[in-house]
């Protein structure tokens, strides 16, 4: 896990894409294969990014949330309205898990944080 005290997570039905909500939305790999459900987000609220979609994925036993990062070249395919991404089904299980406990939910003050911090370039 990303080792910052700044990173906030964000439930997928709180997510505007270009197709509403990110809620429920499929994620598709650069190889077509579904990769598993966006569950959320990771951003930094500070600096104003989006650092990671947080991707179910079923399992075995239990089902996973990996961190797929945001600079994959995200899009969506507005015939099925998943959100496609150039990463690999076979890349999805080396990305990290997702700690829920480790990245508080975004709240008030990174509202605040956002608007008024100082973007660093």
């Amino acid at each position: 896990m990303i080792s910052t005290d700044r990173l906030r997570y964000l439930d997928a039905g709180k997510v505007m894409g270009p197709s509403g909500d990110l809620a429920g939305t499929s994620l598709r790999g650069a190889d077509g294969q579904t990769l598993g459900e966006v569950d959320g987000v990771v951003v930094d609220p500070s600096e104003r990014r989006l650092l990671y979609f947080v991707v179910k994925t079923p399992g075995w036993l239990r089902n996973h949330r990996r961190l797929v990062p945001a600079d994959v070249n995200p899009h969506v395919d507005h015939e099925t309205g998943a959100m496609c991404v150039d990463v690999g089904s076979k890349d999805l299980s080396h990305m990290p898990e997702f700690e829920a406990k480790s990245v508080p939910n975004f709240g008030d003050d990174d509202v605040i944080d956002a608007i008024f911090s100082r973007r660093t370039a």
